[in-house]
Formats: structure tokens, sequence, C-alpha cells
């Protein structure tokens, strides 16, 4: 464990996050009415969330405090790596002693914790989806799973690997396509490959990025309006390959 960082949300401040089982990082769904409406409470009470910065810390803990009353929990998660800290959660209050804490995990999924006042006791539990207004307004709103760091975007990736008994080149690259409004991307390791290929918006562009410190990892990325949302994991994993849909 390298360090801890937390951050305290008063009364008076709203603070917003990343995660959440049962939804789309960075996904582009788009809610109805209610949703477009939705507006986070005021809180009234705090909220401290706190985790190891190490890239291969598991855990995450949580304080809540309203209505008099407090709750404190520690739950088990992988949390993203190579990830700015202001990246790695968001929370939405949707009601003054309610608020449902989202992070980043590993594999740049999210998952959601629910902090709130029930039948007069303070209590945090991990939730599957959170309401559609309140994932809709972190995710659509507030850019939760939504990468901000600096990093280049390329067309390809090729990088030799020891992964279990397998040494071998991991290859990533885009593909040619017809259409400005899809992308196509093909893997290799040791052996196994995999061509996947989605709908992107036709004004974003695309590209592969590398997780900086881990070189068996990276990203086919979405870039809009300067932001990279992460489309598709592909990583080594025990000689492995493994590619993960993100959205």
């Amino acid at each position: 464990m390298k360090s801890i960082w937390s951050v305290i949300i008063p009364a008076t401040t709203l603070l917003y996050a990343c995660g959440g089982t049962g939804t789309n990082a960075g996904g582009n769904q788009q809610g109805g009415d209610s949703t477009a409406a939705f507006q986070p409470a005021t809180p009234s009470g705090k909220l401290a969330v706190s985790f190891p910065a190490d890239a291969d810390t598991t855990r995450i803990s949580i304080h809540f405090e309203a209505d008099g009353q407090s709750s404190d929990k520690t739950f088990e998660l992988p949390l993203a790596r190579d990830v700015a800290e202001q990246d790695l959660y968001r929370a939405v209050w949707d009601k003054p002693n309610s608020v449902y804490i989202g992070v980043l995990k590993s594999d740049h999924s999210t998952r959601y914790y629910h902090a709130s006042i029930d039948n007069g006791s303070a209590k945090i539990n991990l939730v599957g989806t959170p309401p559609a207004a309140v994932w809709h307004y972190a995710e659509d709103k507030e850019g939760l799973g939504t990468i901000s760091l600096d990093l280049k975007a390329v067309d390809s990736y090729e990088q030799q690997l020891q992964s279990g008994t397998i040494i071998a080149d991991l290859i990533v690259k885009k593909l040619p396509v017809s259409s400005p409004d899809s992308v196509k991307i093909y893997a290799e390791f040791g052996g196994a490959n995999k061509t996947i290929g989605m709908v992107v918006p036709a004004e974003a562009t695309t590209g592969i990025v590398q997780s900086p410190s881990h070189p068996e990892q990276v990203f086919l990325v979405q870039i809009m309006n300067k932001k990279y949302t992460n489309l598709v994991e592909i990583k080594v994993d025990n000689g492995h390959l493994k590619i993960n849909s993100l959205r």
C-alpha cells in the first residue's frame, strides 16, 4: 500500500463519483425526461471515501453521516490502474440523507454503493444498479468512467510479454472499416486471436491506449471533446488473451 487519500463531503458540498455494477462506464445511453430533469439533492450529511492509491489495491472504505447517525464499511474491490484520482470515483446525492457512490474498477467497469438512512439507521450497501436517473446523471452528465488523463491514442500496439509460461507478442491494432460510425479491432497473443467490432458516434475518433505501467493491458478508447472513454479492455493474464467489452 503506497498511500491513502480520502475526501470529506460536508453538507454544503457535492462530490460526484465513478462506479456501478449493471451499467456501462462512459456509455452513450440517453435517459428519458425524468433523467434529463434530475438534479442532485443538497446534502444534509457528509461522506468520506478512502482507498490506497496503489494500483493493486483491493479495498475501499466509506464513512457516512446523516440525521445524527453514522456508518462505516469497507469493501474489497480492485481499482482502476493508471487513472488520476479525480477519475476514480464520483458520488451523487439523490436525497439530503442518501448518496450513491460509484467506483471505477480495474477493468474500467463501474460499481455502485448506496449510503442512506434506513428506518432511522445509517447503512451502506453494495447495489446492483442505482436508479436510472442517478446513473445517467453520473455517467452521462458527470462523465463516470471517462478518463481525462492526457494519454496518446495510437492505431496499433505491439509488445513482447512473458505471461505464465508463454513468451509472445501482444498485438492489438485497428482494422480498416467502411463506415465512420464503426470501429474494428484485432488482438493476438500466443496463438490466440480475436477480432471485434462496434458502433461508435460518427463524430468520434478511436484509438488504442496503453496502461503506462502495465504493458500487458491496453484499451480501445473513444475520443470526443478531448475526453477518453474506454470501450474495450484487452489484456494478457497468466498466458491467456482476455477481451472485455466496457460498454
